[in-house]
């Protein structure tokens, strides 16, 4: 009996698992995907799906006031979360079904169980022995033991305590560098918790763009989200009235009583997959790969989460790199683009980054030129109360390229793409001046920033 090799094996369901065993097997791949846990990965189950439908629902709460300014009377809201979890359970299931039922309609030969390298062209599976010619990782991320004292106490736990329970924490303390974090905080804020958010970096979304940071921090602030920053947890106290926190934040130190603490550091799942019987390093804090997404090992390729710090830890990130992953694989030539990946939070406003900011821009070297276009003097901004909304466009003086775009304000999500778009098609300032966008809506602003950083503003003061 002649032994079957599969041309692709993808160790791991996830975002970027998926795409890339479904890609590998429309280019005539014979092509098996491992998953030991639940397809769809950490973003369906337990990450951006789950906590994506909290933010809607937090979004409903947050525009009541906006609803009243226009005129429309409400009682207070009645806010029940074991409803909101059952829909969120109710819509994962469903997704899951699909995303199995999609692998089987495009061929790929599914396997639950553990996945193990053993050796060049050797994976073991349910005890099973599967031989392949490339491989494609793709087991994601996973939670990070705080190590903090008194991290061991039941207390301090990570947002999955949130996707199982009953009820919320009256009193909690998010503390971490996870840009997530800030979603959270505001969504458990209107959901009725007393959130601490407090991060050891210099400012919450530390490295991005000051005029995003600025806007985003004075909108939690003004909510009621007490922000620490510059933050060390010095110990852990439990007592019957909660768990005391010993917390330094700049030059100030203070006791806070909360329910629970909650982190969500985050590092590269490479535990226990074999690397080393092919000479790769489990031992270091996430896998190296060049512009084709390949490891220094010749067939062996890594996705997303594998590849990068938590910062970079992004489903569409890993999606698109499962993508190329896969092409390149099965013999084409695909490359990987780092700038643009859009870095975003769906928090009310959101916010969404694509590209260099200023400073990153300066740093490499361009003559940077920023122009800004406030959402609240765009028309449909005046409508939705868009106070704190900007969109900001950072471009190369010397041929207009746009070099970066960050966004906050209702829907910012949505314009990202056209911002992704812009930088991959290597477009202009001008062209992005000379697009005619659709009226009233937020995207006129993108136009209008652009003509602020060539100095001929047409609705700014």
């Amino acid at each position: 009996m002649t032994e079957e090799i599969y041309d692709i094996i993808v160790l791991g369901g996830g975002a970027g698992g998926v795409p890339a065993a479904i890609r590998a097997a429309q280019l005539g791949g014979n092509v098996a995907i491992i998953e030991r846990r639940d397809f769809g990965g950490q973003c369906m189950n337990r990450g951006c799906i789950p906590f994506g439908h909290m933010m809607v629902a937090s979004n409903i709460v947050g525009s009541l006031t906006l609803g009243k300014d226009m005129g429309l009377t409400f009682q207070e809201a009645t806010i029940d979360y074991p409803t909101l979890r059952k829909r969120q359970d109710e819509l994962i299931a469903f997704m899951r079904q699909g995303v199995t039922s999609t692998l089987k309609k495009n061929k790929v030969e599914i396997y639950e169980g553990k996945g193990r390298i053993m050796g060049k062209g050797k994976v073991i599976v349910n005890s099973a022995t599967l031989s392949y010619k490339n491989i494609i990782l793709s087991t994601g991320a996973q939670w990070q033991e705080p190590t903090f004292p008194g991290a061991d106490l039941e207390e301090v736990v990570n947002t999955d305590s949130l996707l199982t329970a009953d009820k919320l924490p009256k009193r909690v303390l998010l503390f971490g560098q996870s840009p997530w974090l800030i979603e959270i905080a505001q969504f458990l804020h209107r959901f009725g918790s007393q959130v601490i958010l407090a991060t050891p970096e210099e400012t919450i979304l530390s490295g991005e763009s000051k005029a995003i940071i600025t806007r985003l921090r004075k909108v939690l602030k003004n909510e009621g989200i007490d922000i620490k920053t510059q933050a060390e947890i010095l110990a852990l106290t439990k007592k019957k009235d909660g768990l005391y926190v010993d917390l330094h934040a700049k030059d100030d130190r203070e006791t806070v009583i909360v329910d629970n603490v909650i982190t969500l550091e985050r590092t590269a799942a490479l535990d226990d997959l074999g690397l080393k019987s092919i000479n790769l390093d489990d031992n270091s804090p996430y896998l190296t790969v060049n512009n084709k997404m390949e490891t220094e090992i010749e067939g062996v390729y890594a996705i997303g989460d594998l590849t990068g710090h938590q910062s970079q830890h992004y489903s569409h990130l890993a999606s698109d790199m499962g993508i190329i992953d896969a092409e390149n694989a099965m013999g084409k030539d695909a490359f990987f683009n780092p700038k643009t990946t859009t870095r975003i939070l769906f928090t009310q406003p959101e916010v969404a980054c694509v590209g260099l900011t200023p400073k990153e821009a300066k740093n490499e070297g361009y003559d940077v030129i920023v122009g800004s276009a406030p959402l609240s003097m765009n028309p449909f901004g005046m409508i939705l109360s868009e106070n704190e909304g900007i969109i900001e466009v950072v471009a190369d003086k010397k041929y207009g390229e746009i070099l970066g775009v960050h966004l906050i304000g209702t829907a910012a999500s949505e314009m990202a793409g056209q911002a992704v778009l812009a930088i991959q098609m290597e477009a202009s300032l001008d062209d992005l001046d000379k697009t005619p966008f659709p009226h009233p809506t937020l995207s006129e602003s993108l136009a209008e920033a652009a003509r602020d950083a060539l100095g001929k503003p047409i609705y700014l003061p």
